[in-house]
């Protein structure tokens, strides 16, 4: 997985899970913790913590932009495109949410984000692999 994308993982168990698993896991990794971290926005955003909020932001931003990074475009066909696109859509909006009085944009998108990270989670191993050499530039 992308470096800087590791780097947002912060505590031992995330790290130690990260060595020990496989794509399809990762993706799941790194949607918990930037629905983690937009969700810590939000709170912070309610609680007019600007620096949190910023650092929180700033969290998911690093993290979305790690899993844009990992889709392989050219031979994951529209489903990688649209994750692109998805990504791209949800950071446009964080930049937003950081500067709006209003959390409704964090709220929206911690659901969307929840809900795709569901689809993932629902992803059989057997399909795993074929999802993993289809969608996801191998870094080796």
């Amino acid at each position: 997985m992308m470096a800087a994308a590791r780097r947002a993982y912060t505590t031992a168990d995330l790290n130690f899970r990260s060595e020990s698993s496989s794509k399809r896991d990762h993706v799941l990794m790194m949607y918990d913790a930037a629905i983690d971290a937009i969700r810590l926005a939000r709170e912070h955003a309610i609680r007019q913590e600007k620096r949190a909020v910023s650092a929180s932001t700033t969290r998911a931003l690093t993290i979305l932009s790690g899993l844009r990074e990992t889709l392989d475009l050219g031979n994951g066909g529209s489903v990688a495109v649209h994750l692109n696109d998805f990504y791209q859509f949800l950071m446009r909006r964080l930049v937003r949410a950081g500067g709006a009085t209003s959390t409704d944009d964090f709220t929206e998108c911690e659901d969307l984000l929840s809900q795709v990270r569901e689809a993932w989670a629902a992803i059989s191993p057997q399909t795993t692999g074929e999802v993993n050499r289809r969608m996801f530039v191998l870094h080796s």
